[in-house]
């Protein structure tokens, strides 16, 4: 592998590390001194504000990869400065709606017009913030990556304990205000860099031609949306805002697993698209085997020690949460795994096939919500979640290995790492109680796969 992608996946590793570490030790405390209720609807508000994000920008700035390849770099810089701009009419059409419309305020789940102009606010500078970010992925700057998410992190960080501890009678005010301040600095920091790029002789055209792109992720990021919080929404309605909290906040731990296949993804998108440029199908296959390999062990750990996250970022209030984590986990573990194949669906832009696996997997785990959630409660809706990812993938699967006749994925592989992450969650849910046993297991695992690696770095030096 070469050595860019080795130390951009180290850099953003770290970062994304570094990110979790700040929500990670934040996170205790948001949760001790804001009443579950406050933390559930503030949840509810976050859910809605990444629905909303989606109609604002129409996902346009889910085309700067998309676009990389076929543009100079001058061309690509003005094209990414141009689309900046085109969250501005989706801004001004959602303030405008909100007066003509009041009662949207029901439907994003927010109690009064002032919130909802805030959460339309920070919908605009958090698709500019995502844009500025996508550009220095796809342009392989790992670095300018971490210091803007770091600081965009501590700022946001920040403000809500700032705000939070000055606003104790009205928190939920407190976290949302300070978000949209957090994310409205850095934006503006963004426009202003970008701004002198814009080329508005062309700006008409590269708003048609992102379109042309970012249409069909609308359907695909709005159902992964849905996949994200129905289940929140139909938590809030057939049980109340403690449970939405328990919920919430369980999903927050087990994302720790999305943010480190985030950070990895990101610098293996660039090497992967290279690869794929030179027709190096063998070594594609070679680092696909081993970032499985890699990703089951992680996955594994982190089910492991779970419980203890959760008694430790959130106390006895949260304690259900050690029984929803595992299958969330499992969900995530999913995504993981389809992204080998979307990855290849972007490159080849073939994006109107993706929302039709999102779209029916979105479908699904509503109609399997409505089913489980009055019985279960929140173990039926994590049960939901990962099979409606797991519909994903499969649908991912076929399109790009049987539809586009591509493979670069040991196909073995995939099964066996499903088929053991199924067996090792059930058997997770036997020993969840037995914090010893959980703990030698680690160990164990630990030692496997060191000795697995020292094999691998062996054999490289021969």
């Amino acid at each position: 592998m070469k050595n860019s992608f080795l130390s951009a996946s180290i850099i953003y590793f770290i970062g994304n590390i570094l990110l979790k570490g700040i929500a990670f030790f934040t996170l205790p405390i948001f949760s001790r001194i804001m009443l579950p209720e406050d933390f559930g609807m503030y949840s509810l508000y976050t859910a809605s504000l990444g629905i909303l994000t989606i109609f604002v920008g129409l996902q346009i700035n889910g085309t700067v990869n998309i676009s990389f390849g076929n543009k100079s770099i001058e061309r690509f810089e003005s094209y990414v400065s141009n689309i900046t701009l085109f969250p501005l009419l989706g801004l001004f059409i959602g303030l405008i709606s909100l007066a003509v419309l009041p009662n949207l305020i029901d439907l994003i789940q927010v109690p009064t017009m002032a919130f909802g102009i805030m959460m339309m606010i920070q919908a605009f500078f958090s698709i500019v913030t995502s844009i500025y970010q996508s550009e220095l992925v796809i342009k392989s700057q790992p670095k300018k990556h971490f210091v803007f998410s770091i600081v965009a992190t501590l700022s946001n960080v920040i403000l809500s304990l700032s705000f939070v501890l000055m606003l104790k009678d009205n928190t939920y005010f407190a976290r949302v205000i300070s978000g949209v301040l957090s994310n409205g600095l850095v934006g503006m920091y963004v426009l202003v860099k970008f701004i002198p790029r814009v080329d508005l002789k062309r700006l008409k055209q590269d708003w048609i031609d992102g379109l042309k792109l970012s249409l069909p992720l609308i359907f695909h990021n709005l159902s992964n949306q849905l996949l994200n919080v129905a289940d929140r929404y139909m938590i809030a309605s057939w049980r109340n805002a403690t449970d939405v909290a328990i919920y919430s906040f369980s999903y927050t731990i087990g994302s720790i697993m999305d943010m480190i296949w985030l950070s990895i993804n990101n610098a293996w998108i660039p090497w992967y698209f290279s690869q794929l440029k030179d027709n190096n199908k063998e070594l594609i296959k070679l680092y696909s085997k081993q970032y499985i390999i890699f990703f089951v062990w992680l996955t594994c750990c982190f089910v492991l020690v779970s419980p203890e996250l959760i008694y430790f970022m959130g106390g006895k209030q949260y304690v259900d949460g050690i029984y929803i984590i595992p299958l969330i986990v499992l969900g995530y573990f999913f995504v993981f795994l389809y992204s080998f194949y979307v990855n290849y669906q972007f490159y080849r832009q073939k994006t109107t096939l993706i929302p039709i696996a999102t779209t029916s997997a979105a479908v699904i785990n509503i109609i399997l919500n409505i089913l489980l959630i009055p019985p279960f409660g929140l173990i039926g809706a994590a049960i939901t979640t990962a099979i409606s990812y797991f519909i994903m993938l499969m649908f991912h699967y076929t399109m790009t290995v049987h539809v586009l006749k591509h493979r670069d994925m040991p196909t073995a592989y995939l099964w066996l790492a499903i088929l053991f992450m199924v067996c090792f969650i059930l058997f997770t849910y036997v020993i969840l109680q037995y914090m010893f046993i959980r703990f030698i297991l680690i160990v164990v695992l630990c030692i496997i796969y060191a000795t697995y690696v020292l094999r691998i770095i062996k054999s490289f030096k021969r």
